[in-house]
């Protein structure tokens, strides 16, 4: 009886450890924006790279980009999210970013373009200013130029940090075990 108490814990607790919630990202939530930038504003991927550089210490790397069409998705974590565009077929005003394994983005930026339409962009700090994303949440991006424009593509910019993988984990618990066993071994002796 107790095994089936414990087991049926054990359920209950993984569950809610495993649930996940989406982050909630709208323009008002931005650090800076495409305005931003006065009085020359630029909309060009490498412009806005420059902005960006100008002020940011150390400058922001470009980790994971997504293209709403074509659909395309670049960068060192390209494969650890994935983004899908959504609202309408051809101009969405919102998207859903999901990590999906691998390496995380740490000191994380998120970068939402247009381009034809001001502003032109949004920066938003992820990991600071209250949002505190830890990488692996799901980003849930809306309200986004309604009926105005058109999310052209989203950028994640920061560091990466590998995330361990499972067996690496199971490992390290074996050593421990080892260890605690081996310091057992000597007090009985």
């Amino acid at each position: 009886m107790k095994k089936n108490c414990f087991l049926t814990f054990l359920c209950a607790l993984l569950l809610t450890v495993g649930q996940a919630y989406a982050l909630d990202i709208v323009p008002n939530d931005a650090l800076l924006n495409g305005t931003s930038f006065t009085p020359y504003v630029e909309n060009s991927q490498s412009a806005i790279a420059a902005a960006l550089d100008a002020r940011f210490e150390p400058d922001l790397v470009e980790l994971y980009k997504e293209d709403f069409s074509p659909n395309i998705e670049s960068g060192f974590l390209a494969g650890s999210y994935n983004t899908t565009f959504n609202n309408t077929a051809t101009d969405p005003s919102g998207a859903t970013i999901e990590y999906t394994g691998g390496a995380i983005i740490t000191n994380a930026y998120l970068l939402v373009k247009d381009g034809n339409t001001n502003p032109w962009w949004y920066l938003f700090d992820l990991t600071e200013s209250g949002l505190n994303w830890d990488g692996m949440e799901t980003l849930s991006l809306s309200g986004f130029w309604p009926n105005t424009g058109a999310i052209s593509h989203v950028t994640l910019y920061g560091g990466a940090a590998p995330v361990p993988e499972p067996g690496t984990i199971v490992l390290m618990g074996l050593g421990l075990v080892g260890l605690a066993g081996i310091g057992r071994k000597k007090i009985k002796s």
